[in-house]
């Protein structure tokens, strides 16, 4: 599906515009506050894991599409389906981590990066609610892009069922 030049250089900007406060994000929630978060070797090891997790998440998505895609069309844009799969593969990726401590970095302040999740989870739900009531998540019964936002909100409540029900099964073996 050929998008405007607009509706392309709208995305663009965002996607830019995203990187840009990931980066100042990123930043504020370090205590020592560099870009670059500091884990142990365990958190290492795990992360390497929770990647090719997530990684094989991702592909085993993709080959579904693809199959579901040669069996019929499928009544949502293109750029929802496959930011659906990155988001599968973030979501592996990151809930494995949570799952087994090695998503919080050693110079990560908690309370910051969890303030953090919540308002950028917030934010998309926002986004998300206000696309349904103007209109903009459907269109001639094809899901848009919008619902990406969506989506977003629907990994960080899974990222933070996950921080719950790890945090209060680690208290619970204490």
């Amino acid at each position: 599906m050929a998008r405007s030049g607009a509706e392309a250089i709208g995305i663009l900007t965002g996607v830019v515009v995203g990187v840009i406060c990931s980066l100042f994000i990123l930043r504020s929630i370090n205590k020592n506050h560099k870009l670059r978060t500091e884990y142990d070797e365990m958190q290492k090891r795990v992360r390497g894991e929770a990647y090719m997790y997530g990684f094989f998440a991702l592909v085993f998505y993709e080959a579904l599409l693809g199959l579901a895609e040669i069996i019929t069309k499928l009544p949502v844009d293109p750029l929802v389906l496959h930011f659906m799969g990155i988001l599968i593969g973030v979501t592996v990726q990151a809930g494995y981590s949570i799952w087994h401590d090695a998503y919080v970095g050693l110079n990560t302040q908690t309370n910051r990066f969890l303030i953090t999740m919540v308002v950028i989870g917030g934010i998309n739900l926002f986004v998300a609610i206000m696309a349904w009531i103007d209109g903009r998540m459907l269109k001639d019964g094809i899901l848009q892009t919008p619902f990406i936002n969506f989506m977003v909100f629907v990994v960080f409540l899974i990222l933070g069922i996950i921080g719950l029900v790890k945090k209060t099964t680690a208290r619970e073996e204490d």
